[in-house]
């Protein structure tokens, strides 16, 4: 199954002490502010993510910000889970077409707008920062794409400071550089660097994973058992937020819904994190608007998810579609109202599927 973590990613410079936004997930890149060459992936692989299991995370639908403060090997990581989009206008790129982009190397063209992305597929340093890693959309660190006219462009002459010999200056250029008529080390000043490499935006990057249905659930469980990840809640909730502010269904998003809402917390455990609140937080939002998601949303919730409300429950049981109301009734966690109701369903295959449950003595014995 695919699917994409988003990444936008800026590193401290140890040289001038600015922030440099990363062109891609590599080995080193140069900064655009002084010419010194940055340990990109020593900073993603040994820093960016702490103590914490950088795979794990990334398989996870989450979304959030970590930073590290102060000097070098400090950055700023944005994060989220979502499909890959136009960086200009923001239309999705169809999960059917991303292998056969990647496959391509060449820059996605979007539908919607033209406007192109480099591709790169999975390399050393990609499966170093995660092994699943099949590839990544917008790193512009692979692109050499208009590389002759942007060197056209931004050709420059400046003087050697020593005899005065005119010296070509193109983006290829080393912040020091020397005079092929005296020889001289001219250190170029700060505005024509600049001029020559300006400080780009943080660009997305959109990294593409094959993973498996026990990857996702092995996310969510490891949130579950390891107790300083508990911060890390407001993560799964930033994801809900936005998630349904920009609904998207996938295979690989429905396998980790499954187990997310049928997940339990570990009793053994002392301040891990509270999927039962989480879960709930889920129920709120799927609650709004119930009517207009996606059937496959609704089933999916219904049919696995534990402590869904009583309220939700009935909605869910009264739904038009039959599909969420027959994946209702599989879920042996309901109230008995809700089975009642469900007891008085139109459609026969409900109505066999709910008498399944234990009802009366043994349902207080068994459970329902």
């Amino acid at each position: 199954m695919i699917k994409t973590s988003v990444f936008k990613i800026q590193i401290v410079c140890p040289g001038c002490n600015n922030y440099h936004a990363v062109s891609g997930i590599v080995d080193t890149d140069i900064c655009r502010n002084c010419g010194k060459h940055l340990n990109v992936n020593g900073v993603l692989i040994d820093n960016m993510f702490g103590f914490m299991d950088r795979e794990k995370y990334v398989n996870g639908y989450l979304s959030g910000g970590i930073e590290q403060m102060g000097g070098a090997g400090a950055y700023k990581l944005e994060y989220t889970s979502m499909p890959p989009y136009c960086e200009e206008c923001f239309a999705v790129i169809p999960e059917d077409t991303i292998t056969a982009v990647l496959d391509s190397g060449k820059p996605y063209s979007c539908a919607a707008c033209g406007h192109k992305m480099p591709v790169r597929k999975a390399d050393g340093a990609l499966k170093e920062f995660h092994p699943k890693a099949v590839g990544v959309i917008n790193d512009s660190s692979s692109s050499d794409s208009g590389k002759a006219e942007q060197d056209k462009d931004s050709l420059l002459v400046y003087k050697c400071m020593t005899c005065g010999a005119a010296l070509e200056l193109n983006d290829d250029t080393k912040r020091t550089i020397q005079c092929k008529y005296c020889d001289n080390e001219n250190y170029l000043p700060d505005a024509l660097w600049v001029k020559l490499h300006p400080n780009r935006e943080v660009q997305p990057l959109f990294l593409v994973m094959e993973l498996s249905e026990h990857d996702l659930k092995a996310s969510i469980d490891y949130f579950l058992n390891v107790t300083p990840l508990s911060i890390y809640s407001r993560h799964f909730e930033n994801f809900i937020r936005s998630y349904f502010e920009r609904p998207f269904l996938s295979p690989t998003f429905l396998s980790w819904l499954k187990s997310f809402v049928g997940a339990v917390n570990n009793e053994q455990i002392n301040f891990n994190m509270d999927i039962t609140k989480l879960q709930k937080f889920f129920y709120s939002n799927l609650k709004l608007g119930l009517s207009s998601h996606p059937v496959e949303l609704k089933s999916t919730a219904a049919e696995n998810g534990l402590g869904i409300p009583a309220d939700l429950q009935l909605l869910l049981a009264a739904d038009t579609n039959e599909a969420v109301r027959l994946a209702l009734s599989k879920n042996t966690d309901l109230a008995k109202a809700t089975v009642q109701k469900l007891k008085q369903d139109p459609s026969e295959s409900v109505r066999a599927e709910v008498a399944k449950h234990k009802t009366g003595f043994f349902g207080r014995l068994f459970g329902s």
